[in-house]
């Protein structure tokens, strides 16, 4: 939680269910592809066991805050999909260290946590207004915009695990025998 990125999410929607996305540092020619992030509907990750829903983050508050943005598309015509997105879980692997100056993709990929209404969650408020002002919007007006989108209030759902244990997950890497069905020769 004491690290911060700026993403760049370019979602493909495969089904109603189902969307992926190649996430950049940035959106400029230069920008660095740096992960992939998965999106289950609310009706996937709930047939999910609560093993695997402790990976994933809800995409609730990111939508409600204005922090997730469509720079350049009108707020009345991006809402009926942010609507369907703030009821989404994330589970965004990150393979690109850039924010410890990292030159290339080196070692394990990292779990990304989403932001949230939490101390331990809340986005840099520097972070924001150079974004806000990079597009030239308001975060705060667009949160007020926001304000009638529901988000789901289950509390049977393990996402945002952090939040209720103030523990993640790290990959660990392991060197192990290849298994092989052919016998070496």
């Amino acid at each position: 939680m004491t690290r911060q990125i700026e993403t760049h999410h370019y979602v493909t929607r495969l089904n109603q269910d189902f969307l992926q996305s190649a996430v950049y540092d940035s959106d400029d020619s230069s920008a660095r592809l740096i992960g992939v992030e998965y999106m289950v509907s609310e009706r996937i990750f709930d047939t999910l066991p609560p093993e695997e829903q402790k990976l994933w983050h809800s995409h609730g508050h990111e939508i409600t805050s204005g922090l997730w943005v469509n720079p350049g598309v009108p707020e009345m015509i991006q809402k009926p999909e942010i609507r369907d997105l703030a009821k989404t879980y994330g589970k965004f692997w990150c393979t690109w260290q850039v924010d410890r100056g990292d030159r290339l993709p080196l070692g394990a990929p990292a779990l990304m946590t989403s932001p949230q209404v939490v101390n331990m969650g809340t986005v840099a408020p520097e972070l924001v207004r150079k974004r806000d002002d990079k597009y030239k919007i308001s975060s705060d007006e667009l949160s007020k915009t926001r304000v009638d989108i529901a988000v789901p209030e289950s509390t049977t759902r393990y996402a945002d695990y952090w939040m209720m244990t103030g523990k993640g997950f790290a990959v660990d890497l392991q060197q192990t025998e290849m298994k092989s069905t052919a016998p070496f020769p």
